[in-house]
């Protein structure tokens, strides 16, 4: 089916149904129609996918997120673009759709008394004299739970799964540059941060509607403290077994009709492909916290003597607690050291463009959700892995007061699964790609060449096992800043390389940055390395910053 006749078909059963909007209709939807996915790296490149299609909307302007500013900028260049930057402030965008009756606009955020961006959303709109009833925000005050999805859904016909909520802070490109200045130190201490996000077209469209339908209503009846109002089911798709994509909806208790109370559907599909992995499972993740998660890949371990395990994770993350917790989980299990398994970190290098000769180093924090098992299933979404993510948050904690507390906390949560056993259910904007599998190949070795700076083929690599190759490409990080942390009189030598290849080093355990960095083989030196990102033992240990960016 092509976009035209997608869109027709679509606009055809919203007029045949009156008024009822079309995610809130029980449809089945059948498999013949094809799902399409563009993987979107970094926020630069999410941010000027995003533009184009927010400036085409006619009909809806449906955003789900954690948190909105209403001085988010989506800068769409950055420092690689090779066209000129069409950078704008994603509010001001929305109050030019709001004019001579526009789309429909509805924001949906999170609203509970940690994070409530709702409220200074709202004053904002009423300021540029924007009514209510041309852009509607709504927030979700359900704490503890959290409305942790992030969509963008246009016209009912195109999906923006994203990873990052609208924080100038989450800003970056796939330079990642140690310092931009377009990155406020607010929220993350000015680091770099790495994501994945996700252009949806297709049958997928119809069901993220749903979701947001759902929750929509449900904040509109706990605003006004009365009865959740149900909304109908989600459409259900007609499909094969092992169709190539799957949305995946987690939500607390009372939030999504005909979704079961306790459910756990994203712990589920991860347990379930990790149960099939064979070659290898590659995890990059903001948290590894979730006790399933862990027991399920030592599990995976024993099970195939041939399996090997990449994991990219944060060794500062933004939530204190997590970093003793996943060090926690890491060392129980001795992850850090088995043979067959690799964990490791992103830094980011540069010329300090005021001190000649000198290099900058910064943490990157990786903000992405994504799992990938032998190129023929993956995983990406808002989902993290821990507990509140996976279903239960009480399961995080060690004591039975916090298990107790606790206990049955899960946040709002979407998802896209993707499995290579139909080749059919999903097409790629790129026509070289033909198959599902090939979809899952192109993520991966995306992510790959940005982590590891590799020009070369790597799905070769993955056939042969590609743990040594990272090993080996962190190895050579080390020492190329190793050299740098040398005292010396003079300057590198010539020829002598002074920035990292791609942005991989090992993971440590060690608290702060600088020990990290001392840990894997490289001490700084003022004269010729220095660290961007160096928190003191309260920003470590008990940083505030956590009240305003949980997950």
């Amino acid at each position: 089916m092509d976009d035209a006749n997608e869109s027709e078909s679509v606009m055809n059963i919203a007029e045949t149904s009156g008024n009822v909007p079309l995610a809130l209709l029980n449809l089945e939807i059948a498999s013949t129609a094809s799902d399409r996915a563009d993987w979107l790296i970094d926020n630069a490149e999410t941010y000027g996918r995003l533009l184009e299609s927010l400036r085409r909307a006619r009909r809806s302007v449906h955003i789900a997120q954690l948190a909105f500013d209403a001085d988010c900028a989506a800068y769409s260049g950055g420092s690689l673009a090779t066209s000129a930057s069409d950078d704008a402030v994603i509010a001001e965008i929305l109050i030019g759709l709001a004019k001579d009756e526009g789309p429909e606009i509805r924001i949906l955020l999170n609203a509970s008394w940690i994070l409530n961006t709702a409220r200074p959303l709202r004053k904002f709109f009423a300021r540029r004299g924007v009514s209510p009833r041309r852009i509607e925000v709504r927030g979700l005050n359900r704490f503890p739970h959290f409305m942790h999805a992030k969509l963008v859904l246009i016209d009912s016909r195109e999906a923006f799964l994203l990873g990052s909520p609208f924080v100038n802070s989450y800003w970056d490109d796939g330079a990642h540059l140690p310092f931009d200045a377009r990155r406020p130190l607010r929220e993350l201490g000015g680091r770099p941060l790495h994501d994945v996000s996700v252009h949806l077209r297709g049958p997928a469209v119809a069901e993220l509607e749903a979701l947001f339908a759902g929750v929509w209503r449900s904040s509109e009846a706990t605003a006004h403290d009365t009865p959740t109002v149900a909304a109908p089911n989600a459409p259900r798709r007609v499909a094969a077994p092992h169709a190539g994509m799957r949305v995946v909806c987690d939500a607390p208790d009372g939030i999504l009709a005909g979704a079961p109370n306790g459910g756990k559907q994203m712990l589920g599909e991860l347990l379930a492909g990790i149960a099939r992995a064979r070659r290898f499972i590659y995890v990059e993740h903001q948290y590894l916290t979730s006790r399933p998660i862990v027991a399920a890949l030592v599990g995976a371990l024993h099970r195939e003597p041939g399996l090997e395990i990449i994991i990219v994770l944060n060794q500062n993350p933004d939530l204190t607690a997590y970093r003793c917790w996943q060090n926690e989980r890491l060392e129980e299990h001795a992850l850090l050291r088995h043979p067959r398994v690799g964990v490791f970190t992103l830094w980011s290098t540069d010329e300090d463009p005021e001190r000649e000769g000198v290099t900058r180093i910064n943490q990157l924090f990786i903000h992405s959700k994504v799992i990938v098992i032998d190129d023929e299933w993956a995983a990406v979404g808002t989902s993290n892995l821990d507990g509140v993510s996976m279903g239960d948050f009480g399961d995080d904690f060690a004591g039975p007061l916090g298990r107790r507390v606790f206990r049955g906390v899960r946040n709002v949560e979407v998802n896209v699964v993707i499995e290579a056993g139909s080749q059919e259910g999903l097409n790629l904007e790129d026509d070289s790609c033909e198959s599902v599998a090939e979809s899952i190949v192109g993520l991966r070795e995306r992510l790959w060449r940005e982590h590891l700076g590799a020009d070369k083929e790597l799905s070769e690599r993955a056939e042969r096992g590609s743990l040594a190759i990272w090993r080996k490409a962190a190895r050579e990080n080390v020492r190329i800043l190793a050299s740098l942390g040398v005292e010396r009189s003079s300057s590198p030598a010539f020829g002598q390389p002074t920035r990292m290849v791609g942005h991989l080093l090992p993971y440590s355990d060690c608290a702060f940055p600088r020990e990290q960095l001392a840990d894997v083989g490289v001490p700084l030196n003022p004269e010729r390395l220095v660290l961007c990102y160096n928190p003191t033992w309260f920003g470590v240990f008990a940083s505030l910053h956590w009240v305003r960016n949980i997950f």
